[in-house]
């Protein structure tokens, strides 16, 4: 199975749909998607990505604060309508049934994505622009998707208000997220990386 780090078309496990619902419903520390009946192992990455996403990761939870109903995660599937689940690098979901331990699915997928962050890496690039996006447009909760660059300061950001059209965000620029009242200055974003 292909890493992040990998060439992701090198390695192929075909799995069925039911199959790969039973492989994530074990526990692991591996991060599983199923891509046109094949299953990829997306655990791992550069640091600049592992770096990249704590930062968004960290600014959604400063500003979220721990006591209302928005949380964002790292590394949770996401449940797709019809479609295998998928895992974004960070999620932020304000459906309490996402993270109440009585409410939510088993095994964990986030129900209710509001916004999704993908961090953009060369063996994935391809996939997170097209399948990846056209599975989570499926959620209807969903209201933003960032593409985030990692070899430069350069973030897209598509929004459902205005119709899916790719917004560039670059330098010192700050992207506000109006559904909840969020910004995430690129400065912050690539803090440690450049």
């Amino acid at each position: 199975m292909a890493r992040r780090h990998d060439d992701i078309s090198q390695y192929h496990i075909p799995m069925t749909d039911e199959a790969f619902e039973r492989l994530l419903s074990v526990e692991s520390p591996y991060h599983y998607e199923l891509i046109d009946g094949i299953v990829y192992d997306m655990t791992g990455s550069t640091p600049e990505h592992s770096a990249i996403t704590s930062n968004i990761d960290d600014l959604f939870r400063e500003q979220l604060g721990k006591s209302g109903p928005c949380r964002s995660h790292r590394d949770q599937y996401v449940a797709i309508p019809g479609k295998p689940p998928v895992v974004p690098d960070v999620v932020l979901t304000c459906d309490r049934a996402d993270w109440d331990k009585d409410k939510r699915l088993k095994p964990f997928k986030i129900q209710s994505p509001l916004i999704v962050v993908e961090v953009l890496s060369p063996s994935t690039e391809t996939y997170d622009r097209t399948e990846k996006f056209a599975r989570y447009l499926l959620c209807s909760t969903l209201e933003v998707y960032l593409l985030v660059h990692q070899d430069e300061v350069y973030v897209e950001v598509f929004r459902r208000a205005h119709g899916w059209k790719q917004e560039r965000f670059t330098q010192e620029q700050i992207i506000k997220l109006d559904q909840l009242d969020l910004e995430l200055p690129l400065a912050s974003i690539y803090e440690g990386i450049f």
